[in-house]
C-alpha cells in the first residue's frame, strides 16, 4: 500500500491447458485461462479509479480487512506444465494468496486473506496444493538479479534466474522433509537477497547481504503431518 492506504496488487495466473474463472469479494476479474494472465487490482475506494475508464471498474475490487476469494478450473489438455494462480501485494513479503495444481482435472477453492497497511508479523500466505489448504510448500523469491534454486529431500527443483518468482515444491513428504536453498548473485547488481519459505509447519521472511558472487547455500527442515 502507498501513503494514502491505496491496495496495489498484481493477479497472475499461468494457465495453459486450463480453463479458469477468479471471483473476488463477490467480483469476477477478467481471468479466463489457457494462457498466461497478469493484471493490476486496487482498492475498492481508490482514488485512482476516477483515472480509469468504466470497462477498467472491475479491478477495483480489493479491500482493507478480510477479502473473499473463489476460483473454479478445469484441466482442457493433458499437455500442459500444470496451474499456478497467486495475488502479490505491494510491500508484502510473499504472494497472499498462492493456488498450484499438477495433477487436478478439476477444482474449486474459496478462501479468505486480510490485507492491511503493511503485512503483519502473524502474515501467513494462504497456499492451495493438489494436497489441500497449507498442506503443501513453497520458495518465493522477491529480489531481481539472483539465481535460486530449492533441493527438496534430494530433488531438483525449478530455479529462478534474475526475475522475482515463486517454486512450488513438488515431493514434500509426510514426516519430515529437509530444503536445501542455493543461490548465488554478483554484489555489484544486488546487494540482498529477499526470499520467503512456506511450509505446513512454519514461515520464514528472509534477508541476506550479498558480500561476493560465491554460490551460497541454506538448509531448512520441517514436519508435515
Amino acid at each position: 500500500m502507498n501513503e494514502e492506504g491505496d491496495i496495489k496488487a498484481t493477479l497472475s495466473c499461468f494457465g495453459y491447458g486450463y480453463k479458469v474463472k477468479v471471483v473476488i469479494n463477490g467480483i469476477p476479474t477478467n481471468v479466463k485461462g489457457g494462457q498466461s494472465e497478469t493484471m493490476g487490482l486496487f482498492n475498492q475506494d481508490s482514488k485512482l479509479a476516477k483515472q480509469f475508464p468504466p470497462e477498467m471498474k472491475s479491478r477495483f475490487i480489493l479491500k482493507r480487512g478480510e477479502n473473499q476469494i473463489a476460483v473454479e478450473f478445469t484441466r482442457e489438455s493433458t499437455n500442459n506444465p500444470g496451474l499456478e494462480i497467486s495475488l502479490e501485494v505491494e510491500g508484502y513479503p510473499a504472494p497472499v494468496f498462492l493456488l498450484h495444481s499438477r495433477s487436478k482435472a478439476s477444482g474449486k477453492v474459496d478462501s479468505k486473506f486480510g490485507l492491511a497497511p503493511k503485512a503483519p508479523e502473524s502474515f501467513r500466505p494462504v497456499y492451495f496444493s493438489d494436497a489441500g489448504e497449507n498442506k503443501g510448500a513453497f520458495v518465493y523469491l522477491s529480489s531481481r538479479e539472483v539465481t535460486l534454486t530449492p533441493v527438496l529431500n534430494g530433488q531438483k527443483q525449478m530455479t529462478l534466474a534474475g526475475m522475482p518468482g515463486t517454486v512450488a515444491l513438488a515431493g514434500v513428504l509426510t514426516g519430515k522433509n529437509e530444503l536445501v536453498v542455493s543461490y548465488q548473485a554478483d554484489p555489484a547488481a544486488a546487494k540482498e537477497l529477499k526470499f520467503a519459505v512456506v511450509t505446513p509447519e512454519w514461515v520464514k521472511f528472509l534477508t541476506r547481504r550479498i558480500t561476493d558472487n560465491s554460490p551460497k547455500q541454506e538448509t531448512f527442515t520441517f514436519t508435515v503431518p
